[in-house]
């Protein structure tokens, strides 16, 4: 290496060390993760919705609320792809809700009520789990 790309490396690694931290901060500024009081007004407004329906089987748990469906996973899914659809009332697939990886609290908006819901592998297309909902 000659002196001027030496020159040219150090001038060039010092300005990538003020550029990429705050190129990393203008991106992630207007984000709310660093807020604890968008989490708590969240939370409140989830615990005063109505519950429409619950259902339960043995891979989930969950509920509808107006324009929200809540899922819970209970265990681990075998299937990596596995994608939550509505169902209509002859129970074929409508449109994709969501998507289901590990255990936890899935929240997912929908835009009308589903009959039921479908958990399906897209990739083996296999159906791992179909829940139809009888409304009152």
């Amino acid at each position: 290496m000659t002196s001027g790309l030496r020159k040219a490396h150090k001038f060039i690694w010092l300005l990538l060390i003020i550029i990429i931290p705050m190129i990393m901060f203008f991106s992630i500024k207007d984000l709310n993760i660093f807020s604890i009081e968008g989490n708590t007004t969240s939370q409140i407004k989830s615990s005063k919705k109505s519950k429409l329906y619950s259902f339960e089987n043995d891979i989930i748990k969950g509920a509808i609320f107006e324009s929200e469906i809540e899922i819970i996973l209970k265990s681990t899914l075998k299937n990596s792809s596995s994608i939550v659809y509505g169902m209509d009332e002859k129970g074929n697939r409508l449109d994709a809700i969501g998507q289901l990886t590990t255990v936890g609290i899935y929240n997912f908006n929908i835009n009308s009520l589903p009959k039921g819901i479908i958990i399906f592998d897209d990739i083996k297309q296999v159906e791992i789990t179909k829940l139809n909902f009888k409304w009152d």
